[in-house]
C-alpha cells in the first residue's frame, strides 16, 4: 500500500460515495432488484475501492458505511498465477488486510475482487428477479444475445469470489479480442444476477431499469409452457388448517413460523408445476442462503387431535432430514400455501420472499425454454461457503436485535 493510497482513504470522494449510496438505496429498496443482504455496490477513486460491507443491505446503505480498501492487493491477487486456486479464506485474508480504515472490523463484500477488476468508477451488482428468469433459463445465453446483442456480456456460472472475478476478466478479454471494442458495461451472471457499471449514477440506473424492462417484455410475449397437470386443484383437501400447522411447527422447531396463503404461494402448493419446482433444487445462491436448498413438501391427513398431527410432522421432518441432511427453512403445505421457519419474523419473511421469488424465476424461465437448477457442486459450494455463513450471521444478529426489541 502506497502512502498516496493511505492518504486518499483519509479524504473520501464525497460526491462519488454519496452517488453510490443513493444508487444502492434506490435499487436495494426495490424487491425486484434485491432482498436482505443480497447484491453489492462500490465506487473507485485514487487507488481506493469503497465497497459495501458483507451482509449489510443495499437498502440501508449510506456513504459513511462504505469500506475503503486498497485496490492494488486485490488486483494483484486477480493477476496472480492462473493455475493457483487460493480458497475463500485466503481471498478474504487479502481483502481484510487491504482495508484502510483502522479499527473497522467489518468485512468487505465477498465480491470485492470483481469490483476491483471492472474499470468504471461505479459498480452496482443486483439480483433482479425478472432478469434471473433469463439467467436461470436453459436457453438464457441464446435469449440474452437476441435481446441485448453486444450491449451485455454473458458470464457462465462459476463459484463466487476469485473464480467468478477471473471468469469475468476472461469473458471481457474474449469480447474485446472479438469485437475490437471495450467490453459492455452490463454483465449477466448465469443463475446469479446482473452487474451494471458506469461513470455516473443516472447512467447505471437507466440501464438497470431498461434491462429489466427488456426481459419483462420478452416474458410477456413468450408462450407459456403447457401445464403438466392440475396437481391438487385450486381447493385444498381436508386436513389441518394453516394456523394449526403453524402452531405445530413452532412447537417442534421452537422458532418463528410465518404462513403465506397468497396466490403465488398457493400455486406452489396446489399445482403439479409447483411440486416440480419445489423438488428440482435451488435456482440461485440467494435462494440457498435465505430459504435453504430443499423445501419440505408436507401432505398431512386430517387429524383432529394434536398428537397425531405432531407424530405425522415428525415423520415427515425426519424423512426430509435423512434425504437432504438439513432441516427445512420452507415448508410447502400441500393445498394450503407456504410456511417459512426462522429465528425471527423478519428472517422468516425474507425466506418466504426469496422462495416465492424463486418460483417466479422458475415460471419465467419456463417461458424461455425451461429452468436450470444449480448443479450439485454449485449448490454445495454455496451451502458450505464460509463467506455466506458470515453473511447469514450478520442477518441473525439483526434478527436477535429484533426479538429483543419486541420483548
Amino acid at each position: 500500500m502506497t502512502a498516496a493510497t493511505a492518504r486518499a482513504a483519509l479524504r473520501p470522494p464525497v460526491a462519488l460515495l454519496e452517488t453510490v449510496a443513493v444508487l444502492s438505496r434506490r435499487f436495494g429498496q426495490d424487491p425486484e432488484f434485491a432482498r436482505a443482504g443480497g447484491g453489492n455496490s462500490s465506487g473507485k477513486a485514487e487507488g481506493v475501492l469503497w465497497i459495501k460491507p458483507s451482509g449489510v443491505s443495499l437498502a440501508s446503505m449510506s456513504a459513511d458505511a462504505l469500506i475503503p480498501v486498497a485496490l492494488a492487493p486485490l488486483r494483484a491477487m486477480l493477476e496472480g498465477d492462473a493455475t493457483a486456486a487460493p480458497g475463500s479464506d485466503e481471498v478474504m485474508r487479502v481483502a481484510m488486510a487491504a482495508r484502510l480504515r483502522p479499527g473497522d472490523d467489518r468485512r468487505p463484500s465477498v465480491e470485492c475482487l470483481f469490483h476491483a477488476l471492472l474499470p468504471e468508477p461505479i459498480v452496482l451488482h443486483t439480483h433482479p428477479t425478472t432478469v434471473n428468469a433469463l439467467t436461470c433459463a436453459t436457453r438464457g445465453r441464446e435469449v440474452a444475445a437476441e435481446l441485448f446483442g453486444d450491449a451485455a456480456l454473458w458470464v457462465p456460472y462459476v463459484d463466487p469470489g476469485l473464480p467468478l472475478a477471473r471468469r469475468i476478466a476472461d469473458e471481457r478479454r474474449r469480447f474485446e479480442d472479438r469485437a475490437g471494442t471495450p467490453a459492455p458495461r452490463t454483465i449477466l451472471l448465469q443463475s446469479h444476477g446482473a452487474i451494471v457499471t458506469g461513470d455516473i449514477g443516472a447512467e447505471i440506473g437507466e440501464r438497470s431499469e431498461a434491462m429489466v424492462a427488456a426481459v419483462r417484455r420478452r416474458l410477456e410475449d413468450a408462450t407459456p409452457p403447457p401445464a403438466t397437470g392440475p396437481g391438487d386443484g385450486p381447493e385444498r383437501r381436508a386436513g389441518p388448517s394453516a394456523p394449526v400447522i403453524v402452531g405445530a411447527l413452532e412447537e417442534m422447531f421452537r422458532r418463528v413460523v410465518v404462513f403465506d396463503g397468497s396466490a403465488p404461494a398457493r400455486e406452489v402448493a396446489t399445482t403439479a408445476e409447483g411440486r416440480v419446482f419445489a423438488r428440482a433444487g435451488p435456482l440461485t445462491p440467494d435462494q440457498i442462503v435465505y430459504a435453504g436448498s430443499w423445501p419440505l413438501l408436507l401432505d398431512l391427513p386430517s387429524a383432529a387431535a394434536a398428537a397425531p398431527l405432531l407424530d405425522a410432522l415428525r415423520r415427515d421432518l425426519d424423512a426430509h432430514r435423512a434425504a437432504t441432511g438439513e432441516m427445512p427453512s420452507i415448508v410447502v403445505g400441500i393445498g394450503l400455501g407456504v410456511f417459512a421457519v426462522a429465528d425471527s419474523a423478519s428472517q422468516a419473511t425474507t425466506a418466504r420472499d426469496l422462495f416465492l421469488d424463486a418460483w417466479r424465476i422458475s415460471r419465467g424461465a419456463g417461458r424461455l425454454g425451461g429452468a436450470r437448477p444449480m448443479a450439485p457442486p454449485e449448490r454445495r459450494f454455496i451451502e458450505t461457503w464460509e463467506a455466506e455463513r458470515y453473511r447469514q450471521g450478520v442477518a441473525a444478529t439483526a434478527g436477535s436485535a429484533e426479538r429483543t426489541a419486541l420483548r
